[in-house]
């Protein structure tokens, strides 16, 4: 099977650095899926990457890198939204969504379903470390 090109956007978000936003088809699959349920989740998301900061109070540091944050739900706000999980990799400025899934579906991941992601996008990822 044949492996789709990587997305890259230069993203510059005030206060902040500019980081790189990797789209992986690791995550384009599973956006890809929720996007036909509502049309406005990629919109959401890049207002929710745009937002994003390390730092800000509305993402939630796991660790090694790894952050998680909401995004509303265009018909039900955030409280029946969805979560994305983000690998940041600091040395390079590149911020990758690595999952999203509803959250009436799933409160929260497992440490193992997210180190399984990650090892997804990372496969994916090889020649950028």
């Amino acid at each position: 099977m044949q492996k789709e090109p990587l997305e890259i956007y230069p993203l510059h978000v005030s206060n902040s650095p500019t980081y790189k936003i990797i789209f992986v088809t690791h995550f384009k699959r599973q956006l890809k899926r929720l996007n036909k349920k509502d049309r406005l989740l990629k919109e959401n998301l890049v207002k929710a990457l745009e937002e994003f900061h390390p730092e800000h109070s509305g993402s939630v540091a796991i660790g090694r890198g790894v952050f998680k944050i909401r995004i509303q739900r265009s018909s039900s706000g955030k409280s029946g939204g969805y979560r994305v999980y983000l690998l940041l990799v600091y040395m390079k400025n590149f911020l990758i969504p690595v999952c999203i899934y509803p959250k009436n579906e799933k409160e929260v991941l497992t440490e193992d379903e997210v180190s399984d992601h990650i090892e997804e996008v990372k496969s994916e990822l090889e020649f950028l470390y």
